[in-house]
């Protein structure tokens, strides 16, 4: 499987945003509070590597980041919901995650819980399995995953340009996710959902990997 962190693309990325959340990192320095930074985008667009090369960017600079992927949140698990998918293709969309689930995960990470009881998906055996997530020392939350951006309480919304189509031969190639020709149309479904979440990014990222300020840029993105 190829890793898109060997990627100097992906890798610059993360210092880029890093750059970008200065402002808003400087307020967190003065003030203690904590951070939550939302990632959303297609399926394959780099969401969940963009978010690991913003956190080790963070932790380059001395700023403990921590992360929460949707994927952990789905309702049910993988094979079970592709076939509830395959039965009927309404079942597709933000519904099909606990979203609510994250919104109480950030709502603790911020009001200072030291840890939360959360879920993980477990591959293999078609499940979900529960650990416990350190927020200890965490002061920056990264959220990612396709609807994240949907969420309410976010401080700073980030959103990957890359659509399905684009990101074909990426998806091939980390040999994750159940292919059949059906998911072209599943994918089409999601991307007149995903999509409409770029109008409300602070940041957006191109398929090139090149950052530049959203609609949404508040009057501390600069």
């Amino acid at each position: 499987m190829s890793d898109a962190r060997n990627d100097p693309a992906f890798m610059d990325i993360g210092h880029a945003l890093a750059e970008a959340l200065a402002p808003q990192l400087a307020h967190l320095a003065a003030t203690g509070e904590r951070l939550v930074v939302g990632v959303a985008g297609e399926s394959g667009s780099g969401k969940s590597t963009t978010a690991m090369a913003l956190a080790e960017a963070l932790q380059a600079r001395g700023v403990a980041a921590g992360l929460v992927h949707q994927d952990n949140y789905f309702i049910r698990p993988p094979r079970t919901n592709h076939t509830f998918r395959l039965q009927d293709l309404g079942a597709v969309g933000p519904h099909e995650v606990d979203m609510a689930h994250i919104a109480q995960h950030i709502t603790a990470f911020r009001a200072g819980a030291p840890s939360v009881d959360a879920p993980v998906v477990n591959y293999p055996e078609n499940r979900f399995d529960q650990v416990t997530r350190d927020f200890a020392r965490v002061q920056v939350l990264i959220v990612e995953g396709t609807y994240v951006l949907m969420l309410d309480d976010l401080d700073v919304r980030v959103f990957l340009e890359a659509t399905h189509e684009d990101t074909h031969e990426r998806r091939m190639a980390r040999n994750r996710d159940i292919y059949e020709p059906i998911i072209d149309t599943i994918l089409g479904i999601e991307h007149r959902l995903i999509a409409p979440q770029g109008a409300t990014a602070d940041w957006l990222i191109d398929r090139a990997f090149r950052i530049r300020r959203g609609h949404g840029a508040g009057p501390h993105a600069d």
